[in-house]
């Protein structure tokens, strides 16, 4: 009987541990599972988003600008061609040339037709504008746009062009949107390559401007980093990638757009000793505040004499201009004025 016994306690623990194993394999394909299901959908969105059709250029616009030419330039690894205007100045002496950085799924008119207003008004005061289309949005080549981070390259490309047109004049990065983090990109680039003498020749060879060419920023609707703007994209998905998209789908754009490194941009925001302009609502409807709030306190903690600002009264995303055109084109017009 207690060789039964003892067989039987043996079959038993057997039995058990079997159960255990099975259910602990079974967690385990449930989490790996989950896991690929995961990952493949935020692959699946980013190359969505990625590959969306930017906004046309209305047909009609030209006909509204001042005087204009219509300019074409590739990247400079010369794989895509981008295309814009380069409108001049309106005054005996020009003061600056404005280059204009649309947000994701805009263009060269970011307000639609209501920008030719204030291309007038940048022009007036006396500044050249270079307005074009980035990447894979209207009349510009590509195929994909990543909210910044691949449009950081066409910003260099940009700013190789505008040294080209115009090296005597200062020039003032306007970011939109987006935008904005396309623009530090960029900025970050040009100071990084200008400091390593290996790489400084290489950099005047594609004619890019040393950084102390760019004297002025207008910033509307900036944020810490491009996945700020991807985040809040995704936090507004009525399926239950709302829950993990907003810190996967990021990550899935900065592989897919080349594996781009993640940057924060508040510091070198705040320590940037050039003038900057600081565009937006009091309350943004889309970003978090940790996003975007962050900025604007700590640069004009910093930089009191060094930063203006102005904010449109209630909540708005990059509407700042059509909630309140003349007092943020007046905000626009006094910055050129007091610095340029």
């Amino acid at each position: 009987m207690a060789e039964i016994y003892i067989s039987d306690n043996k079959r038993d623990k057997k039995n058990k541990m079997r159960r255990f194993w099975i259910i602990l394999i079974a967690l385990a394909c449930v989490v790996a599972f989950s896991i690929a299901a995961i990952v493949i959908s935020s692959f699946v969105k980013a190359s969505s988003i990625m590959e969306k059709e930017g906004s046309e250029l209305s047909p009609f616009a030209a006909n509204l600008l001042p005087d204009y030419s219509n300019v074409s330039f590739q990247t400079l690894d010369g794989q895509l061609t981008l295309r814009g205007w380069w409108l001049r100045s309106q005054t005996e002496e020009t003061r600056a040339t404005v280059l204009l950085v649309h947000s994701q799924e805009m263009n060269r008119l970011p307000f639609g037709l209501d920008s030719v207003k204030l291309f007038d008004q940048l022009t007036e005061a006396g500044c050249n504008v270079l307005t074009f289309d980035l990447r894979s949005n209207a009349e510009s080549d590509g195929s994909m746009s990543s909210f910044g981070y691949m449009e950081a390259d066409d910003v260099l490309a940009a700013l190789a062009y505008v040294e080209s047109l115009a090296p005597e004049h200062p020039i003032i990065l306007y970011g939109i949107g987006s935008g904005t983090t396309a623009a530090f990109r960029a900025m970050s680039y040009l100071d990084e390559v200008y400091a390593d003498e290996n790489k400084k020749a290489d950099a005047i060879d594609l004619g890019l401007p040393h950084p102390l060419r760019i004297s002025g920023l207008i910033l509307d609707t900036p944020a810490r980093s491009s996945d700020d703007f991807i985040a809040a994209e995704m936090a507004l998905e009525d399926s239950l990638g709302r829950y993990f998209f907003p810190r996967t789908v990021p990550l899935a754009i900065r592989l897919s757009a080349g594996n781009k490194e993640k940057q924060d941009y508040l510091q070198y925001l705040s320590q940037l000793t050039i003038p900057v302009l600081l565009l937006g609502h009091e309350h943004d409807s889309l970003l978090a505040e940790s996003a975007y709030l962050p900025l604007w306190v700590e640069r004009e903690r910093i930089h009191p004499t060094l930063t203006q600002s102005f904010k449109a009264k209630g909540s708005g995303h990059i509407t700042a201009f059509a909630s309140d055109s003349n007092n943020y084109s007046k905000a626009v017009q006094d910055f050129i004025n007091d610095w340029y």
